[in-house]
Order: C-alpha cells, then sequence, then structure tokens
C-alpha cells in the first residue's frame, strides 16, 4: 500500500511524506542507506524534480496522515510598489499571488491584516471557509487554529533586481488539519479586508454563522499556486513508538531491535 500525506492540485510542499509497504521474500526490513540512495537515482534518472531526504523503518500501525498533530501551510503575496508594474520576476509566476493584478486597490492596510488575524484563532467552526467535496464520510469542521500570522516575506531569487520593486508578504497558518480550501480563503478573506472590500463584521458573520453558502459572493478565491505546505507534525513520544529501532550487521543486513535492546 502506498499512502502519501497529499496536497491539492496546484499546492507546492516544501515539505512532504509518505508510507509505502514493500514485501521481499526475506521478510527482512530494507537498508534504508541503501534505499534512499536507489529512490533518489531513481528519480533523478526519471527526470522528477523531488528528492527523497530521508528513509525511516516504521511499523504497520503508522499512518502518514490520520497519525499527524500539526500541518503548517505558507501562502506568499507579492504587491507591486507601484500599482502599474506588473513586470513580476520570472521565478515568481507561478509560486505565488500578484497581489496589483488580482486585487486592483491603492490600499493595502497591512496592520489591519495583522490584527484581524485573530480572529480565526481559537476552535471554530469553518464550514463557511471550506470548499464543497464530495465525501463518504462525514466531515468535522470543527478545527483549532494553532496559529495565524502575516509578516514581511523574501522573493525566490532576490538577486533578480525586478524583486526591488515589489513588496513580499506571507500569511503563515498552523493546525491539526484543515478542511479544503480553508487557507486559501482565509487569505483571501484577510487581502479582501486589507483592501477595503468587506469589514472586520463581514468576517465575524462568516464565522459565527457556518455555512456553504454564507461565503461572501464578493470573495474569489486565491489561486493554489501561492500556497505551500511547509511541514507536517508528529508527537515524538508516537514516533518513538511506531519506529523501528534496528542496527546493521557487518555484512549489512538490518537487524530489528527488541525494546530491551534500545
Amino acid at each position: 500500500m502506498n499512502q502519501i500525506y497529499r496536497t491539492d492540485y496546484g499546492v507546492h510542499a516544501i515539505h512532504n511524506l509518505a508510507h509505502i509497504d514493500v514485501e521481499n521474500k526475506y521478510n527482512s526490513i530494507y537498508n534504508p542507506d541503501t534505499a534512499l540512495k536507489y529512490v533518489n537515482r531513481y528519480l533523478i534518472n526519471c527526470g522528477h524534480n523531488i528528492r527523497v531526504l530521508e528513509v525511516i523503518p516504521v511499523k504497520d500501525t503508522f499512518h502518514v496522515r490520520q497519525c499527524a498533530n500539526s500541518r503548517t501551510y505558507l501562502y506568499r503575496v507579492l504587491r507591486a510598489k507601484n500599482n502599474n508594474d506588473h513586470k513580476i520576476p520570472i521565478i515568481e509566476k507561478d509560486y505565488c499571488l500578484h497581489l496589483s493584478i488580482c486585487y486592483r486597490s491603492d490600499i493595502f492596510d497591512t496592520e489591519r491584516i495583522k490584527r484581524a488575524t485573530q480572529l480565526f484563532m481559537g476552535t471554530k467552526d469553518f464550514r463557511t471557509f471550506s470548499g464543497k467535496t464530495i465525501s463518504y464520510k462525514p466531515i468535522n469542521y470543527v478545527k483549532n487554529l494553532c496559529s495565524l500570522t502575516f509578516e514581511k516575506g523574501s522573493p525566490l531569487m532576490p538577486f533578480d533586481p525586478l524583486s526591488e520593486n515589489f513588496e513580499f508578504w506571507e500569511f503563515k497558518c498552523s493546525s491539526r488539519s484543515f478542511v479544503y480550501k480553508q487557507v486559501r480563503r482565509i487569505v483571501t478573506t484577510l487581502i479582501a479586508l486589507g483592501t477595503g472590500k468587506i469589514t472586520e463584521k463581514d468576517i465575524t458573520v462568516m464565522l459565527q454563522v457556518p455555512g456553504h453558502n454564507n461565503f461572501l459572493p464578493i470573495l474569489r478565491t486565491v489561486p493554489a499556486n501561492g500556497l505551500y505546505l511547509l511541514n507536517v507534525g508528529y508527537d515524538q513520544e508516537y514516533l518513538d513508538k511506531h519506529i523501528i529501532k534496528y542496527k546493521i550487521s557487518d555484512d549489512e543486513i538490518v537487524i530489528p531491535l527488541d525494546e530491551t535492546e534500545v
């Protein structure tokens, strides 16, 4: 079985995880270092823009998605210092939201956005901020937002002279889990507030009266290309219970250790 902590179409991943069930006729554990070398060699030969950083043997009870206790997302925005400047650095074209094109406004109140992040904090029903999706299981729309920040960012290629013509901003959001499109709709709402299209009261109403049809019609969800999965976190105590401890023999055979040997 092959399971991966996936992202939605168009979303980038700085850090991602997967667990893969592999078998062999000896019912033994593959050497993680050897597996890492050959998997990356295969990815390079196939021209894939992905590299495996670490291979860790885990027990059958580990599940990469269900057992994670935190996810952190980043949304990148650039805004022209001159609203008529649309010559963005080419490296940024598919990796951030160009605010000056999508939100034509002379207003961009960053302090108001920072204050409004607190409206989303804590345990809330985010049904209004969820895109409709088909699911065969009941969806829990109540999520606890652990952190939400809005700070000055940086360009992907700072030595490109075009980068000097733009301000870079970053939304960073953490929670145990998110509903579909939640982060993007929160970002959409905060940008609309900062550009004067909506008020804090509008946000409060959307949170207090949750519903799929209550997301304000004037709000157009920001595109996925500005969103990044930054990190997936696990409780260390949980990992200690599910990671297989091992040692490598002189002939490079992986030998699992009993708990008493650790």
